[in-house]
């Protein structure tokens, strides 16, 4: 159960940090600087926003909630795959 914890928790951590990377003033500028599409920028904000209050929330319910934690499990599974 302590592994499908630390799991969830690291899955979490890297849809933050990846957060963080899209909304720093470095990343809008090489953005910008590029000549790229800010909306789809701003989509993938917010997806991932998304995905991080999902993962949040997962994270919570699986203690008491078995498909949940399988879910994890299985998500864990399919994003570390070899």
């Amino acid at each position: 159960m302590a592994a499908t914890l630390v799991g969830g928790a690291f899955l979490s951590a890297s849809v933050q940090t990846m957060i963080d990377k899209l909304t720093s003033a470095e990343f809008r500028d090489f953005i910008n600087n590029k000549k790229l599409n800010v909306s789809l920028l701003k989509q993938l904000q917010t997806t991932l926003l998304v995905l991080q209050a999902v993962l949040d929330d997962a994270e919570e319910k699986q203690i008491n909630n078995r498909a949940v934690k399988q879910w994890l499990e299985d998500l864990k599974d399919a994003i570390f795959a070899n």
